[in-house]
């Protein structure tokens, strides 16, 4: 689940608070890594786009509310992938026991993705860790040490406030022994192993999504008071006519809202945000190099014993949603050689992100959350897909602007992205251009840009063929560019594209451009001159 905004104020006043090495090939039937790009069983450029599709509700046994008719809407609006949750306490919730019907449930779901045409990211879902607290990990599995748990204005609060929910995942991280005797990160990995073993073969499966938004437990104290300083010695920075936020505004239980819509208004400033982020820079990417990579290293290593097909998805801590650099490093085989199936999944709201303040989004904020990420994204060469983003609900018009410019800095930055999250309520959303929006998903060799103007229902793109590839590229066209399809141009013209109906009775488009046989530029164009 995206941070809410109290995880902000915290985050920002508190962070505001066995096998050898193998080789994937083109050839494979499951999609692969080639340095930062996702390859599909053609050899083609693949991007990923989707949504979010995750049930938290314990007394259904963590069943999504959703039908065939769900997944088939959601393929007319030219989605391929699903990032599916699953829940740890609805898959263990007996120490070493599995549940064979959750299980079955599971198959179901991956299934129907697939009847579909969905591609399928297993999301290895948490919030607070436990479902004691929210969701995730079984009570068995829950080591607080009879800690109280506390609780804020705004659920997530508790990740800074609660001395349960800080212990629990203090003693993941120290992989403290359960009641059996064996470290409860073992347990974790034995049950991703369980996983694996199950969908190993499973060609829909592109990936496995090891842990939702890691949390850095007790040290989230020594976050607040380092951010705090650096508000403190910033101050000169706030926006004219501000008041600094005091220590007692924060510990106020009943100034949540207001102090919200303060914060919102002073980070405004990009030096005094950024300030804040890299305050909180040290102790995150600490935590992220030595106690998170460690434990992504032990669940990559129980996964490979019985699945070298499937991709291991690294996230950040959840402070990286925001804009602070992460730390995570690559996996290693047991040679010590880099795993090449692994790639980058970060996630990206404002801060605003769960309030009703949607449309006081701040564009700049939004370009250093995902500068930063693409930055990370060189360092690991790793394809990035961003798991969460969004998080608009019903939202409203005014948030059109934001909404497009999140969406062209994905492009910009060739990113893969499942939007935050699933419910009826999307095909009523005043963001509905942004979902039924036109993606190159299969390029022919190495995509090099691709761009979306709202405004002129135009899209462009530019990718170097690859001769080897035998396999056309392929762009998706929503319903609304279908009238411009003689607006097309295609350089070199030296091939015919053809169009075509991806979906029965759907209104979309699917341009299908041949490749030419040669290393060679080529461009797509379609919209008014």
């Amino acid at each position: 689940m995206p941070p809410h905004f109290s995880k902000l104020i915290f985050c920002l006043l508190a962070s505001v608070c066995l096998f050898s090495p193998f080789e994937a090939t083109a050839a494979s039937p499951f999609v692969t890594v080639d340095g930062q790009r996702f390859i599909d069983a053609e050899g083609r450029h693949l991007l990923l786009h989707g949504v979010n599709i995750v049930s938290k509700n314990r007394r259904a046994n963590y069943q999504p509310r959703v039908t065939a008719e769900d997944f088939k809407m959601l393929r007319s609006w030219g989605w391929n992938c699903i990032r599916l949750g699953v829940i740890w306490d609805g898959l263990e919730p007996e120490m070493g026991a599995f549940d064979e019907a959750y299980l079955e449930k599971l198959d179901g779901w991956v299934a129907l993705a697939k009847e579909y045409g969905f591609y399928v990211i297993l999301d290895m879902h948490q919030d607070l860790f436990s479902y004691k607290y929210a969701d995730g990990a079984p009570e068995w599995a829950t080591l607080d040490d009879g800690m109280p748990h506390l609780r804020g204005n705004i659920w997530s609060d508790a990740y800074l406030i609660s001395p349960a929910v800080q212990q629990a995942f203090d003693n993941f991280w120290e992989n403290k022994p359960c009641a059996d005797g064996m470290g409860v990160q073992d347990h974790f990995a034995a049950a991703w192993k369980k996983l694996a073993q199950r969908y190993k073969d499973e060609e829909a499966i592109v990936a496995y999504d090891l842990f939702n938004e890691p949390n850095i437990g007790s040290d989230n104290t020594a976050l607040i008071l380092e951010v705090l300083n650096a508000y403190a010695l910033n101050v000169d920075k706030l926006p004219a006519g501000e008041e600094p936020i005091t220590l007692q505004d924060v510990l106020d239980a009943d100034n949540g809202k207001e102090l919200r819509s303060t914060l919102t208004r002073q980070v405004g400033n990009m030096d005094f945000y950024q300030a804040l982020l890299d305050a909180a820079t040290p102790r995150c990417t600490l935590f992220e190099s030595t106690h998170m990579t460690a434990m992504f290293q032990r669940v990559r290593d129980a996964i490979r014993t019985v699945d070298r097909n499937h991709i291991i998805l690294l996230e950040t801590n959840i402070s990286a949603n925001l804009g602070v650099p992460t730390g995570v490093q690559p996996l290693q085989d047991e040679k010590g050689q880099r795993d090449p199936l692994q790639a980058f999944a970060p996630h990206a709201y404002d801060i605003v992100v769960d309030t009703h303040e949607l449309e006081l989004t701040n564009t700049d904020r939004l370009d250093l959350i995902f500068r930063r990420h693409a930055k990370s994204g060189e360092r690991l060469n790793m394809p990035i897909v961003v798991g969460e983003w969004g998080a608009f609900g019903a939202g409203t018009p005014g948030i059109l602007p934001s909404t497009r410019h999140t969406v062209n800095l994905m492009e910009k930055y060739l990113m893969s992205n499942t939007y935050w999250d699933y419910s009826h309520r999307l095909e009523y959303s005043p963001c509905m251009e942004i979902f039924q929006r036109p993606i190159a998903r299969n390029t022919n060799g190495t995509l090099l840009s691709c761009a979306t103007d709202f405004e002129a229902s135009a899209f462009q793109c530019r990718w170097e063929e690859d001769p080897a590839v035998t396999a056309p590229t392929s762009i998706y066209l929503p319903q609304r560019m279908a009238a411009l399809i003689d607006t097309i141009s295609v350089e070199p013209a030296r091939s015919d594209f053809t169009i075509s109906t991806p979906y029965e009775n759907s209104g979309a488009v699917l341009v299908e451009i041949p490749p030419l046989g040669t290393k060679e530029l080529r461009s797509f164009y379609i919209g008014e001159k």
